[in-house]
């Protein structure tokens, strides 16, 4: 056989990257190496693919024999690249930085520094990065998209109201997260989503199961098997359901002992965190699943490039991601019909599969007994605390200016609200001016969950966000017996808290629009005795409504799974 030209090995590469035959790419790549050792592409070509295979060990180390060479800055990025996706942020930021130091006009490494730092929580810097790459890449580039994901967490709102316009125009392709927690419109979320997942459409699948294969295999994939707020929700469910109707078998990634150890003698525990994606996808299929929910989706660190059509006769979208993840990958998502009304199905890729009540599970307890302890956490010993201890990219500034208005009307009133680092806190204190004292808003700093859990009881009204609803936050404080105030809107993510008020029988607490909101907050302030009739209220439904009651969820939880082989 004739030794092949250096063109020809690429023309061959080529046509297997092409076809997404990688493995036959690693075989080439190595051969035209050995008879070409001194050209660097074909090694920079071969660290490529070894990413796209996942096999970053044996990415890094093409890629740090190139740290020398005429391609090291091209060498560095990929490393930093990689070490980003490890979570082993400094080093992907040293080598980020090395490589603008070769190539300053290096665009792909000044935004991975800038995603490293974002990752870092060093915001200032990331977006002093981003800002110059929006001058050169303008407002459609991945630069713009970060951006505006910085500034809902630090709660910069100076360009809330152009972002929100660009956004709402579907003109910028963004992450769906990020999208649906700016816009509550099912139609412009479903065209950005669909957009976003690739364009594809595949109708749901009719599936038969035959009697003898009973029990179901049913499968979760799940990488927050940890102190996380899915965890906390579904960790009951898991120990529940009925072994005589399922074989359930668990795909974990990213999961910690103690919460691992809770459920694992539950179900066939499959630890998938060191396994490429490949692997993992194989695994997956020897298990032959009939119906494998993804608890993960497309929220961060999720590995859904694990899953393909080809894994369960049927895939479900449940828990981690509210509304339509556009992907044609998922035949159904676990819903209900507060959260999702079936006229909302044509703006869904996934077939609506509902609940009775309410699509959130939880873990069936009961908070309502912890004695207030304000002195501990910061809390003035009287006046009426207001609480929305949510994530601050829920936060916004007309719901913002909604509390303001409240705590302005009503003067012995303090906010409480999550502490989510220093450029947070700065920006919330200056967008509310001079308009009332700052020491009037309080921010509760990070905490263990039992702790975070006991000091829920210093709340004495709950302020729901508006655009994205608290979700495990809002359970937490209904189980607590905290009135919860919410503004029902349009799409999933804004009317998570409705469906849960719904389910617990205090429908008065969701309110249809702004002004309501403030009358009903105003209300409680100024009414003890309406106040402590309605926590009295709370307290008789959390023990009467089937809410709180993991028994009924489960049983519900398998009839509609059940539901999709009738």
């Amino acid at each position: 056989m004739h030794n092949k030209t250096l063109n020809e090995y690429l023309e061959q590469l080529k046509i297997y990257v092409q076809k997404q035959d990688y493995a036959q790419s690693v075989d080439l790549l190595n051969n035209a190496i050995s008879q070409y050792p001194n050209e660097n592409k074909l090694k920079l070509n071969l660290g490529n693919i070894y990413k796209l295979l996942d096999q970053k060990d044996d990415a890094l180390s093409i890629f740090s024999m190139l740290k020398s060479s005429e391609l090291a800055d091209l060498a560095n990025n990929n490393i930093s690249l990689i070490y980003l996706e490890q979570g082993n942020l400094d080093k992907s930021v040293e080598h980020a930085k090395i490589a603008l130091d070769i190539n300053p006009d290096y665009l792909d490494a000044k935004f991975n520094l800038a995603l490293a730092l974002f990752e870092s929580k060093n915001y200032e810097n990331s977006l002093l990065l981003l800002n110059q790459l929006i001058e050169i890449e303008n407002s459609n580039s991945r630069a713009f998209e970060l951006k505006i994901r910085i500034q809902q967490i630090i709660c910069d709102w100076s360009t809330y109201s152009a972002t929100k316009e660009i956004l709402d125009s579907n003109k910028l392709i963004v992450h769906p997260f990020l999208h649906i927690s700016h816009i509550a419109d099912n139609e412009k979320n479903y065209l950005n989503a669909w957009k976003w997942s690739g364009g594809s459409i595949d109708k749901s699948k009719t599936v038969t199961l035959k009697k003898e294969t009973t029990p179901i295999k049913l499968g979760f994939v799940c990488g927050e098997i940890r102190n996380h707020p899915t965890y906390h929700l579904i960790k009951n469910l898991f120990k529940e359901l009925n072994d005589e109707l399922f074989s359930v078998t668990l795909f974990s990634y990213n999961h910690e002992k103690k919460e691992k150890d809770y459920i694992a003698s539950s179900l066939r525990f499959i630890d998938v965190t060191e396994m490429n994606n490949k692997e993992a996808n194989d695994c997956i299929k020897t298990y032959d699943i009939d119906v494998l929910i993804d608890l993960t989706t497309i929220i961060s660190q999720n590995r859904q490039s694990i899953i393909d059509k080809n894994c369960a006769k049927v895939i479900i979208s449940y828990l981690a991601f509210p509304g339509t993840t556009g992907n044609s990958l998922y035949d159904y998502i676990i819903t209900d019909s507060i959260v999702t009304p079936e006229t909302q199905q044509r703006f869904y890729q996934e077939k609506f599969l509902p609940l009775p009540l309410t699509y959130q599970v939880n873990d069936g307890s009961l908070n309502i007994n912890l004695e207030a302890d304000r002195e501990s956490h910061n809390l003035p010993p009287k006046g009426m605390i207001l609480g929305s201890l949510n994530q601050s990219f829920k936060l916004d500034p007309v719901m913002f200016d909604t509390w303001v208005d409240i705590l302005q009307k009503n003067k012995a009133t303090y906010l409480w609200l999550l502490d989510e680092g220093e450029d947070m806190k700065k920006n919330i204190l200056s967008y509310i001016d001079s308009r009332i004292d700052k020491e009037r808003i309080i921010f509760a700093e990070r905490v263990d969950r039992e702790t975070h859990l006991a000091r829920i009881r210093n709340i004495d009204i709950a302020l729901d966000t508006r655009i994205y609803n608290g979700h495990t936050t809002s359970i937490e404080m209904i189980q607590s017996g905290i009135p919860l105030i919410t503004l029902e809107g349009n799409h999933f993510a804004s009317r998570v808290s409705s469906s849960l008020l719904h389910a617990l029988g205090i429908e008065e607490l969701i309110t249809k629009n702004i002004d309501d909101y403030k009358d009903i907050v105003s209300s409680l302030i100024n009414d003890d005795n309406a106040l402590n009739s309605l926590k009295c209220k709370i307290h008789h439904q959390l023990l009467e409504s089937k809410l709180m009651d993991t028994n009924f969820f489960v049983r519900s939880f398998e009839d509609n799974i059940l539901r999709i082989f009738k």
